[in-house]
């Protein structure tokens, strides 16, 4: 579930990146650039978006796995 929640707000995000360039390209490059292309522009997006979140995700692992093992010695200690 937190997954597909994840995944909408990508989506959303991406959507919105899309959105935002578009905005700050001329109309003539717009012209140039098809929907299918800005399409898979929002998936490169959404791609680096996951990437993040899996990075962030793996940092919290570590640090929550490097607390229980302090949190233990410290137990050890008393």
């Amino acid at each position: 579930m937190r997954e597909a929640l994840h995944d909408i707000q990508n989506e959303q995000l991406a959507q919105k990146v899309i959105e935002i360039f578009k905005q700050n390209i001329s109309e003539n490059a717009r012209s140039h650039i098809s929907e299918a292309e800005f399409q898979t522009l929002a998936q490169i997006v959404r791609e680096a978006l996951s990437l993040e979140m899996t990075e962030a995700a793996e940092m919290v692992d570590k640090l929550e796995k490097q607390l229980r093992e302090k949190a233990v010695h410290l137990d050890l200690d008393l």
